[in-house]
């Protein structure tokens, strides 16, 4: 990966040569970034360590977020064996803020071995202990039991702009989910696998504090799971 770098709201930004929304680092005073490692996922219990966890597990086994030390995977989310079982993490402290004088970077790289019996979401969301269908503000990607294709959302107060089919997940295949929010355009870049697929500027939170979020469910009874290759987040400004 080629990188460059920039200054944005007086910090030094890093970020792929290709893609000055695809951020890697950050240096400055007004800066919050965090990069999931081995280390504070923390492999001596079955939840990230940083992270609070909503999990589960009505069939057989564990719902868990284990370490993974198989080459380009830093993670492992494991479903217990019944539909809807599963976990969510959210990243302590709701850091985020989604206004006018914030630039904002989230993304993640994983992969799923049953897209269609899955459900999946990733974003910046408000702390709730139902992501996936009770949540009421947050900039995310979801992708539902029954379906491969992946949605991108922009929620406020319950009101949401979605715009469907903006890909497709493939069984066993690693698939990157990035957002970027700009506070000056009031936008948030929504891009698959480095590619920019949509752009919204309705229904952004901008009254919340948000947290990074990450959501997995198997949609039948089966111990499903997604792989985490990385995820990272950074926010730039006061």
């Amino acid at each position: 990966m080629a990188l460059n770098s920039r200054h944005i709201r007086g910090a030094l930004a890093f970020h792929e040569s290709s893609n000055r929304h695809r951020l890697v680092h950050a240096i400055g005073q007004d800066v919050y970034e965090y990069e999931l490692t081995s280390d504070n996922l923390n492999a001596t219990t079955v939840d990230p360590s940083g992270w609070t966890a909503t999990v589960v597990e009505a069939g057989s086994g564990t719902s868990e977020f284990d370490a993974n030390n198989t080459a380009g995977r830093v993670g492992t989310i494991t479903a217990a064996a019944d539909e809807n079982d599963g976990a969510q993490y959210q990243l302590l402290g709701e850091n985020f803020e989604l206004t006018s004088d914030q630039d904002i970077y989230a993304g993640v790289e994983l992969q799923i071995n049953d897209v269609d019996q899955t459900d999946i979401l990733f974003g910046i969301c408000i702390t709730d202990t139902t992501l996936l269908g009770g949540m009421t503000d947050g900039v995310y990607f979801e992708s539902l039991d029954g379906a491969a294709t992946i949605s991108t959302v922009t929620e406020k107060d319950s009101s949401e702009t979605q715009n469907d089919s903006a890909g497709t997940l493939v069984d066993a295949t690693d698939k990157v989910l990035e957002l970027y929010f700009d506070g000056t355009a009031s936008a948030v870049y929504f891009y698959i696998d480095g590619t920019l697929v949509n752009t919204h500027t309705a229904n952004i939170p901008d009254d919340e504090s948000l947290t990074l979020s990450l959501a997995f469910l198997t949609g039948e009874a089966t111990a499903n799971t997604c792989n985490v290759k990385w995820l990272r987040a950074i926010q730039i400004g006061r």
